[in-house]
């Protein structure tokens, strides 16, 4: 029972990592559609949503999801037009998943453009770029619809979810490191040093200083103008 429960668990590991990095590098036609959001999702997740999305951001990955989720309703319809899937219910279900998709978008556009918080954490790329990149497989007929696929999908997401968050965790802050560097690159303040009045003064000298001088009158008096003219007629 115990090797019987372990063998299921592998099962589902090997169907989860074939999954997100096998099956689209496997088909072209995944990767011209899986290789933009992965990109777009690594730059975002380490250099923009280390922490949290901002509200700019989160409408921004809103946008994505109900884009992908239109483009997965064309495929379906073309398909189904082309006969070449059956209208069923894995076609119904397929048309469900593209409803949800479009619903979550929106809902995290309107709750981005309302500064709801919510959209801190729902609408990081991390959750967008896991959801395209597990459903879009099924949508384009790669995968087959089964209970493990979808088992899967629900299980092994706080795995990509947490290790993600531990990449983030001891990875440094760009954007910390960029306030670190402007720090660093500001002048430091020249030091003031006391200026002493009495440098440059003369020691010990004979002449008067400018208080003194501004002591004497600056015209004489009268007595001694009628003194000068007894002498000097």
């Amino acid at each position: 029972m115990a090797i019987e429960f372990l063998s299921y668990v592998w099962e589902l590991v090997v169907s989860w990592l074939s999954l997100l990095f096998y099956i689209p590098f496997k088909n072209p036609h995944l990767l011209w559609v899986l290789g933009p959001i992965w990109i777009a999702w690594f730059f975002a997740e380490f250099f923009q949503e280390k922490k949290k999305t901002t509200f700019g951001n989160a409408i921004s990955n809103g946008v994505v999801p109900v884009w992908v989720s239109i483009d997965w309703t064309r495929l379906i319809i073309s398909q189904i037009t082309a006969k070449s899937i059956t209208f069923g219910t894995g076609v119904i279900l397929k048309f469900l998943i593209c409803l949800l998709a479009f619903v979550y978008g929106v809902i995290i556009i309107v709750g981005g453009i309302r500064e709801k918080g919510f959209v801190h954490y729902f609408g990081r790329t991390r959750e967008v770029t896991y959801i395209l990149a597990a459903f879009t497989p099924l949508v384009y007929g790669v995968v087959e619809l089964s209970g493990t696929f979808f088992l899967s999908i629900f299980l092994f997401f706080p795995v990509f979810y947490f290790v993600i968050e531990f990449i983030d965790r001891i990875t440094p802050d760009p954007e910390e490191m960029e306030d670190s560097e402007s720090t660093d690159s500001k002048p430091s303040p020249e030091p003031s040093f006391p200026i002493d009045s009495s440098i440059g003064q003369p020691q010990n000298s004979s002449f008067p200083s400018s208080s003194s001088l501004d002591s004497f009158p600056s015209q004489p008096s009268e007595p001694d103008v009628l003194q000068r003219r007894q002498f000097y007629p």
